[in-house]
C-alpha cells in the first residue's frame, strides 16, 4: 500500500502542491473575509452609536424639543411643531438605519433596542409623527415598528 502511494505521489507532486496551495489560499481568503466583516460591523456600530448620540444631544440641548420625550404631551392643546416633527423624523430615519443594518447583519442586535424603540415611539409626539410619516418607509420596517407599538 505504501509503495503504491509513493509511486502515485511521484508523478503527481506538482498537482498535489498546487492543490495544497489553492486550498491554503482559499482558507486565508475566508479568514481575511471574516475578519474584515467583523471589523466592518464594529465600524458600523461605532457610526450608528455616534449618530444616536448626536440626535439625542440635539434634543437635550434644545428646550424646544423637551416635549418629544414627554409621555403626557397634549397634542390637542399644543400641536406638534415643525421642529419637533423634524427631530422625530431624523430619529425614525436613524432607527430605520439600525433596522436595515441588523437585517443585513452589519450590526448585531443590541439588547433592549426594541424596548427603547417602543419606549420613545409610543409617546404622543413621536407616535403622531410616526403615523404621519411611516408611509414613506418600506413596508417591512412599518410592520416591525407597528408590531412593537401594538405589543
Amino acid at each position: 500500500m505504501m509503495t503504491s502511494l509513493l509511486s502515485w505521489i511521484g508523478p503527481h507532486v506538482f498537482d498535489l502542491i498546487s492543490a495544497v496551495g489553492i486550498i491554503s489560499s482559499l482558507s486565508y481568503t475566508a479568514v481575511s473575509f471574516r475578519d474584515s466583516a467583523r471589523s466592518r460591523r464594529i465600524d458600523n456600530l461605532l457610526k450608528l452609536t455616534e449618530q444616536h448620540r448626536n440626535i439625542w444631544e440635539k434634543s437635550q440641548n434644545n428646550p424646544a424639543l423637551a416635549r418629544v420625550r414627554d409621555p403626557k404631551a397634549d397634542l390637542s392643546r399644543k400641536p406638534v411643531t415643525g421642529e419637533e416633527a423634524q427631530f422625530v423624523t431624523f430619529l425614525i430615519l436613524h432607527i430605520h438605519c439600525w433596522y436595515r443594518a441588523m437585517l443585513d447583519r452589519e450590526v448585531i442586535s443590541l439588547d433592549g433596542m426594541k424596548r427603547d424603540i417602543k419606549g420613545i415611539l409610543s409617546r404622543p409626539i413621536p407616535r403622531h409623527v410616526w403615523e404621519e410619516r411611516k408611509s414613506f418607509l418600506d413596508h417591512d420596517f412599518q410592520r416591525f415598528v407597528d408590531d412593537l407599538l401594538n405589543e
